[in-house]
């Protein structure tokens, strides 16, 4: 069900006070797309993502135009995207420890969930891939048993454990492949996060422009404005020459 005008900025605003990562995963909880007592922390991304793409097609339709620009000749390719056939299925749980043998070591490790996310911060790249790694690490030794630290495993093991984790938890990472005009070829990172947010930031602005507008205009209240529907509040604005 497509929450009202009303249920959408009080959403909106309860997003806005979170951190940039928690904003659109808040949007979850306020509309009513996991429980309230669920921990939307201790949901793996896959979790999340898959939820907040279901979340933007609910509010928003299915049809996404995203821009992504060429690495070789800096073009904007423009880009018309099937959310149904991108969004991952929706997993109520969360995979068991996943183990890993390669370069000498044996490691045991579980997918990232929204707290790792939040922890890492703005940690460049290179560190972020330690520090997770770090994080969802269980145990690891060397092959003739010796317990081994994160921080000590070989950089290709650590790419390893990334994309383990990345196959273990559908959704967590959303990729393109975008092909350009003049011939180059490259894969692409969706961050559904910044879209679902994004949009309905815009959505925001418009609605209030418009609240704005009728309420000079007409005197109403925005609870008054916010009930008419979007259809009726354009045809008094157009009405009124907007």
């Amino acid at each position: 069900m497509v929450p009202t005008a009303s249920t959408l900025l009080s959403a909106w605003e309860a997003g806005a006070a979170e951190a940039p990562l928690d904003r659109a995963p808040s949007l979850l909880r306020s509309l009513g797309e996991i429980p309230p007592d669920q921990n939307l922390g201790a949901m793996t991304v896959g979790q999340c993502e898959a939820r907040l793409f279901e979340l933007r097609r609910a509010l928003f339709g299915d049809l996404l135009e995203a821009v992504a620009t060429c690495p070789t000749c800096g073009a904007d390719v423009e880009l018309n995207l099937s959310l149904a056939e991108l969004g991952p299925p929706l997993a109520e749980h969360a995979s068991a420890a996943i183990t890993l043998r390669q370069s000498n070591h044996a490691v045991a490790f579980r997918v990232p969930c929204n707290d790792d996310l939040r922890r890492l911060g703005a940690a460049e790249p290179e560190q972020a891939i330690g520090e997770l790694v770090e994080r969802c690490l269980i145990e690891a030794r060397t092959a003739d048993g010796h317990p081994v630290a994160a921080a000590q495993l070989p950089l290709e093991l650590q790419q390893a454990i990334l994309e383990a984790m990345a196959a273990a938890d559908p959704g967590a990472q959303t990729l393109l492949e975008v092909t350009c005009p003049c011939g180059a070829a490259w894969v692409d990172e969706l961050d559904i996060r910044s879209v679902v947010w994004t949009d309905l930031t815009d959505w925001v602005g418009r609605t209030l422009t418009e609240v704005h507008q009728l309420a000079r205009a007409y005197g109403w209240a925005e609870a008054e404005i916010l009930g008419m529907g979007a259809w009726r509040r354009r045809w008094y604005l157009e009405a009124l020459g907007w």
